[in-house]
């Protein structure tokens, strides 16, 4: 019995042994688990989320800008469009004008006659001697009262019938007016009416190249802006990228290492439990050993001292001449 302790004494101390190294090893892995899951966790809360945080927040700002920038952009293309057409528009009402008045110019011109002699002599004066053909008035005036309903239509000439009226009127007082040597004014006033539509056309020309050269650097600048805005969104959402992909792969360690801790926690509670059970059937057996033993030892007492007082028995009664056949 003695020999059955001393092996189960063995076992178990070699037994707890290992229970207290697996539990070692388990609150050490435990330990570094709890360390990992803290610096994770601190990395997320403080650097990771809060720069995702930033640069999410710049890129919104960024992609809003850049909005803005494009609008500018449209609006400015939107505004040269207009101003073109516009122009456009202009340059027709000035040409249209001009056709009008050359129309006029040849009508009259064309209609005069001097006695066989030229009409104009040298440095363009008109002959004094020179006459109109009343037939031309009639053309002239048809052709005017025309063009004043023309004119009546333009958008941003509409001063031109008023011109063509007064033109309309001069024309047809020229036969009254021939005496009066008035047929070289009437040319005269004809040029002149050219000559101020074509100054007049020459400003608008000189207007639009001034606004095509203020669109183009304006439109270059912006356009810089946005590829400048464009660029830096663009490494905004590099960096914004990088960043998520930082936090996906710390939180989906961080969610290992938390399941890794309720695995470790488990197996430690397990291990625990078992070598306290073991622990606990040990004492348990010991304990029985104890009282197998107590039991015996006492029993043993008994007998010894009862052949004791058998023995004594014995010596008196041979001492007394008791003999015994055997």
């Amino acid at each position: 019995m003695i020999a059955e302790q001393k092996e189960d004494d063995a076992h178990n101390q070699e037994f707890q042994g290992a229970c207290n190294y697996d539990i070692g090893v388990l609150d050490q892995d435990l330990a570094e688990s709890n360390n990992k899951k803290t610096v994770l966790e601190a990395k997320l809360e403080g650097a990771l989320y809060p720069s995702r945080e930033i640069l999410q927040g710049i890129v919104a700002a960024k992609t809003k800008e850049l909005a803005g920038y494009n609008r500018d952009l449209d609006n400015l293309d939107q505004e040269r469009a207009e101003e073109r057409e516009e122009f456009e528009e202009k340059v027709r009402e000035h040409e249209e004008a001009t056709a009008i008045i050359s129309e006029v110019r040849r009508l009259f011109t064309e209609s005069l006659s001097a006695e066989g002699e030229a009409v104009f002599l040298q440095r363009g004066k008109m002959n004094p001697k020179a006459k109109l053909n009343p037939q031309a008035t009639v053309l002239i005036q048809k052709h005017l009262t025309a063009s004043i309903k023309k004119a009546s239509k333009f958008v941003h000439r509409k001063a031109y019938a008023k011109v063509f009226k007064v033109l309309a009127t001069i024309t047809s007082k020229s036969q009254q007016l021939a005496d009066q040597g008035a047929l070289g004014r009437i040319v005269d006033l004809i040029d002149e009416l050219l000559g101020k539509i074509q100054d007049s056309l020459d400003l608008e020309r000189a207007a639009e190249d001034s606004r095509v050269v203020a669109y183009n650097k304006a439109r270059k600048l912006l356009g810089i802006t946005i590829g400048i805005t464009q660029t830096s969104l663009a490494n905004t959402q590099v960096e914004l990228a990088s960043v998520e992909d930082q936090i996906e792969l710390a939180e989906t360690s961080l969610e290992n290492t938390i399941q890794r801790i309720e695995n470790k926690d488990g197996e430690r509670a397990d291990r625990w439990a078992q070598c306290e059970q073991a622990a606990l059937d040990y004492q348990d057996a010991r304990t029985v050993r104890d009282s197998d033993r107590s039991v015996i030892s006492d029993c043993l007492g008994i007998i010894n001292s009862q052949l004791r007082t058998l023995r004594e028995q014995l010596a008196l009664r041979i001492s007394a001449g008791d003999s015994f056949d055997y």
